[in-house]
C-alpha cells in the first residue's frame, strides 16, 4: 500500500506502507512524544520521488506540514484499520 498526494505546493508526495520495524526505530530515536510522528513521516514519506531528511521536513512549507501530518494520521488511525468479519 502506498498513498500519493499532492502537496498544496504542487509537490508529490507518497507514504508508504509502514511496518512494526518503522514504529519502534521511531520510538527509540525520538526526545519526545512529538518527535514520533516526525520520524514516522520521515521513515516512510518521499517527496518528489525522494526521501525526506528532517531538516527537509521541517523546512517544507506549513501548508505541506499539515496535510501530511493529517494523511499520515489518518492512514495510520486505529480507527481506520479493518477488522475482519
Amino acid at each position: 500500500m502506498v498513498k500519493e498526494i499532492t502537496l498544496p505546493s504542487g509537490r508529490i508526495a507518497r507514504i508508504k506502507e509502514g511496518k512494526g520495524k518503522d514504529l519502534f526505530w521511531a520510538l527509540s530515536n525520538s526526545t519526545g512524544q512529538n518527535d514520533v510522528i516526525k520520524l514516522l513521516i520521515v521513515r516512510l514519506a518521499e517527496i518528489d520521488g525522494k526521501p525526506l531528511t528532517e531538516d527537509d521536513l521541517e523546512e517544507l512549507p506549513l501548508a505541506d506540514v499539515m496535510v501530511l501530518i493529517r494523511e499520515f494520521t489518518e492512514l495510520y488511525s486505529p480507527l481506520s484499520v479493518q477488522k475482519p468479519s
